[in-house]
Parts: structure tokens; sequence; C-alpha cells
């Protein structure tokens, strides 16, 4: 068996330093069978985001997010693919899905759509027919709107890379505008309901939907991220000593302290959508996906139910053998690979206790 393994510093929910010992391997999946280990292409650890496109955060989708995370509290489920139509055949729009044990997730795709202006009102136009479709937050619901307001920029904090996003129905703001390529099937836009009018209305409009993981700064994504535990003792160290320094209470606005920096939610590290975060996975459970395959219109696998022995071993005291716990699994569909990483942790003294260990040694043990 081969394990990709690397060892991780970060904190416990509870805010104690851990060390976290990863291990990451790829297999083959094929319909209606257990997926095998893959020894010929394996996908190594990811040590920073992936994205689709040129690869500008700004811009551009994540394709998979870094694998080096000491902690999350829930399993990421991730499906890097695209939607396909049966074989030799194209489609206007049609729903794919996924289901994981008895969680189902389903959205709409759509061909490329535009809205066109007419003398009364507006319409969306048909939409061309596709093959193909990926499924990734690039073409679903969102974006930024510069047009529809002279002089003004609005950002659906939902999901700033998306399409469709309009506050005022201005013509020539709306002529032209690209729609989403991915909906939600029990939310999908209509004309009657594409202009948001107030931008303090922003949180009515769709959720938008993609398999693929949240931006960083996706809205209420954005919103865990605080700031690390020991980034945080450090901001209120300063706080303290500024407001112990200064005049008592009354002498003015600057007498009033700042307020405490936010504490980092470790949920803000798991990037999978709402529907695909779980709280525990198995590893032995059956996938099941909905047009994603051109010659198979259910596509269903079972995951490979192979734990590692994970290990920890410092100052020659002998190896400490670390509960392995599933946290990201990523279906790679278009060259038909899953991979599962696993975690193990425990609690250490801090960086400074380092400096006086002997030895260090972490891994998976063999059978």
């Amino acid at each position: 068996m081969t394990w990709t393994t690397r060892m991780v510093p970060g904190h416990a929910p509870d805010g104690g330093h851990i060390l976290s010992v990863l291990a990451k391997k790829t297999y083959t999946i094929a319909h209606q069978q257990v997926a095998v280990e893959d020894l010929e292409s394996p996908i190594g650890l990811f040590e920073a985001d992936v994205y689709w496109g040129s690869g500008n955060p700004k811009i551009d989708a994540v394709q998979v997010e870094s694998d080096l995370v000491a902690y999350k509290p829930c399993v990421d489920f991730i499906v890097v693919g695209s939607a396909h139509a049966p074989r030799g055949k194209r489609a206007k729009f049609f729903d794919v899905g996924m289901q994981i044990g008895t969680a189902v997730r389903m959205l709409r795709v759509f061909g490329n759509r535009t809205v066109q202006v007419k003398s009364f009102g507006f319409e969306f136009s048909e939409p061309e027919a596709f093959d193909s479709m990926p499924l990734h937050y690039g073409l679903a619901y969102g974006g930024t709107d510069s047009e529809s307001e002279p002089g003004t920029t609005c950002t659906y904090s939902r999901n700033p890379i998306g399409k469709g996003f309009i506050v005022k129905k201005e013509p020539k703001a709306l002529h032209g505008l690209v729609l989403p390529n991915l909906e939600d099937p029990r939310q999908v836009l209509t004309p009657e309901t594409l202009v948001l009018g107030k931008f303090q209305d922003w949180e009515r409009m769709p959720q938008p939907q993609a398999f693929s993981p949240t931006g960083k700064n996706f809205h209420p994504r954005l919103d865990l991220a605080g700031l690390p535990m020991d980034d945080r003792s450090a901001q209120e160290w300063e706080r303290q000593k500024t407001v112990a320094a200064m005049p008592e209470v009354g002498a003015g606005a600057d007498s009033v302290p700042a307020a405490p920096t936010p504490v980092l939610n470790p949920l803000f590290y798991n990037g999978a959508p709402e529907g695909q975060r779980f709280p525990f996975l198995r590893g032995d459970e059956t996938i099941r996906l909905s047009y994603m395959d051109p010659d198979f219109p259910l596509f269903e696998f079972k995951l490979p139910m192979d734990v590692p022995s994970l290990f920890l071993e410092a100052n020659n005291e002998g190896p400490e053998e670390l509960a392995a716990v599933l946290q990201t699994v990523v279906v790679h569909k278009e060259t038909n690979q899953v991979t599962l990483l696993w975690r193990g942790s425990c609690y250490y003294g801090g960086p400074e206790a380092m400096a006086d260990w002997t030895g260090l040694e972490y891994g998976v043990l063999e059978d």
C-alpha cells in the first residue's frame, strides 16, 4: 500500500496545539465496482489551492483546496468533473446529482444563455445545446454588477465569481447579460426574479450551486475566518496593553478599547458546499453520480474501506498510534479517480516545546 504522508501543526477546536499526520491515497473507480488503489497515476498532496482557468483567485473558481489542513470538523466531499449528456447526444438543460449514503444533492445545468431586451421588458434566450459542462462556481449564480448603477459596483457575496447578478433594471446593463449555467432546481431564475431591485435585499436571491469547493472569500465562509488562536492571543495582548495605558474612563473617544479580535472558526477550513460536508464518513460508502459520465447516466461505485494506521513518535519514546479520521474525499471524475485523505491528531506543547525534541518520526504503520 502506498500512502503519501505529511505532518501539519495546527489547533484543536479548544485552541490547544496539535500535530496532525495526514495520509492520502489515490484509487481508480469503475461503474458498480469497489475503488482499487491506483499505482500508475497517484495524485499527490495539494500544497496550495488549485483553480480552474488561468488560476487567478479573483476571477477563477477553486478546483481543489490545499490538503495541508491540521483539523477539519467535517468531512469535505468534492467532485472535480462535468455534467455529460449521454454519449453522442446534446441537450439544452438537464439535472445532475450526487448521492453519498442517503444524502442527495441536485443541480440544474443549462446551456449558455443571455438576457435579451425587447420593446417591452426582457426575456432569457433559449439555452444552447451542449454535451458537457463543468460543475464549478464560476458557472453558478453570482458575480459583480458594475453596469446597472453608474459609478456603483455591487458584488454578490455568496459567489463573487459567478454569473447573472444584477441590481437595477437598466436595459443597457441587462441586454446580453450572461446567465448562470448551474442553478438550484428548486429556485430557478426567471425574468421576473432576475433583477434584485435594492442591493440591501441580496439575501433573497438564490444560493449558488456547484459541486466544487466554495471560495474562502464567499459568504458565509468568510465570516468564519477570524484569526488563528496564536494570532488572536498576540492581538489580545496588544489590546490589553493599550487599555492599560489609556486614561480613565470618560476621558474621551481614545479611552474606548478596541473590540476583541474574533477567533477563527475551524469550519472555515471546510470548503465543500452545504450538503457535501459530513460529520463522519467511514470510507466504505456507495457513491452515485447522475449524468456525470457520457456512458453511464447513473455511475456508481463504492469507497474502498482502506483505513491507514497512523503514528507519530517524538523523542524516541516509541510510536503513538493516532485514530484515523477521514478528512477529504475528492472524486476526479474525468480521470475516474478518487482520493481519500485521512487525519490523525495529538496534542503537544506548542512550537517552543519542539526545540527540545531529539527526534520526530511519523507516517503509516505497515501491516
